[in-house]
């Protein structure tokens, strides 16, 4: 049961050794004030609060009888329904603090083990809440932007972010609960109007579903219009030919990747390329084939630096690339 203000201040002043007098002459007030308090007859001003907490040596919460636990619940709940950086701010350094102090606790033995465990339990939880709003509120901003740009390109599909934000938008709804409802929409779009767009959107949507089966199925039954925007593959549909090698990839399907990649390197730039030799070093590593995985370490390191990569994407490339194949 939580204390009243009266009786923590009670509970404070018989802890400390200090009188009702002593405390009253602090505050300018008389003793019979401060025994009114202590028998709920009364409460002190709001203005004499940080006074009295600060003659105590306590916090205002601690005043109030609020934990640090408490607090950092109570600010984990204030994010989650303001959404805003401030608050997330607050509510982070808070749970990144107490958890401190609790490992501190923990590791000096000092204190119940077992209740600074439920402790740092509970301070997890709380951040794993705060995290997974924080992600909520940061896909919900992206696809508030991506939807600008859809709307700013509609009619326009030659523009050069017409289709890249539209498969953003598709990616971020998977995030935001709606991947089912976008998958059967770009599944009805490419069936009533199969065109290059439409296709890569469908199968785009299939890869980050992780539907690979399905992606190549999209391939292997393709006719009429689509068999015609796939065969034979050139620069202008590496597109759609990206998501279903990375299908294929990921089913470490060998034959078909054997079979389709080489016309594919023929026509693709030195980005696309080492993508995909990438991919394939990685599929090979998987299935145990080491002399083809390191067959392509040598190109592999000759198109490293053509690319526009920072320094530190290249030197971490680099050391993948070097790394002996398990």
């Amino acid at each position: 049961m939580k204390l009243t203000i009266g009786e923590k201040i009670a509970l404070l002043r018989k802890k400390r050794n200090v009188t009702q007098t002593e405390l009253a002459e602090y505050l300018y007030l008389t003793p019979q004030t401060v025994s009114r308090w202590e028998v709920g007859s009364g409460t002190p001003e709001v203005t004499l609060l940080p006074r009295i907490a600060t003659f105590f040596g306590v916090s205002i919460d601690e005043l109030f009888g609020v934990t640090s636990l408490e607090r950092t619940e109570d600010l984990a709940v204030k994010y989650s329904i303001l959404r805003d950086d401030s608050s997330l701010r607050e509510a982070m350094e808070q749970i990144d603090s107490q958890l401190q102090t609790v490992d501190a606790a923990l590791s000096g033995g000092l204190g119940d083990a077992e209740t600074l465990m439920r402790d740092h339990d509970k301070l997890e939880s709380l951040k794993i809440h705060v995290l997974i709003n924080q992600g909520r509120e940061a896909f919900k901003r992206a696809c508030e932007i991506t939807g600008r740009f859809v709307q700013k390109t509609e009619g326009h599909p030659e523009h050069p972010w017409y289709l890249r934000m539209r498969l953003e938008q598709d990616h971020l709804s998977l995030h935001l609960g709606r991947g089912r409802e976008t998958l059967e929409e770009r599944r009805r779009e490419l069936a009533e109007h199969p065109d290059g767009i439409t296709l890569q959107r469908c199968l785009h949507m299939l890869v980050n579903s992780q539907r690979y089966e399905e992606v190549l199925a999209v391939y292997e039954e393709a006719e009429g219009p689509i068999r015609e925007l796939l065969d034979p593959p050139t620069e202008k549909n590496l597109g759609m030919w990206e998501p279903i090698l990375d299908a294929a990839f990921n089913l470490d399907k060998t034959d078909f990747v054997e079979q389709y990649l080489p016309p594919i390197l023929e026509v693709c730039d030195e980005e696309y390329e080492f993508g995909f030799l990438m991919a394939l070093r990685r599929m090979y590593s998987r299935g145990g084939q080491v002399e083809k995985a390191e067959s392509l370490k040598e190109r592999l390191l000759c198109l490293l630096p053509r690319l526009s990569l920072c320094q530190i994407e290249e030197d971490l490339f680099r050391k993948s690339i070097e790394e002996p194949t398990a």
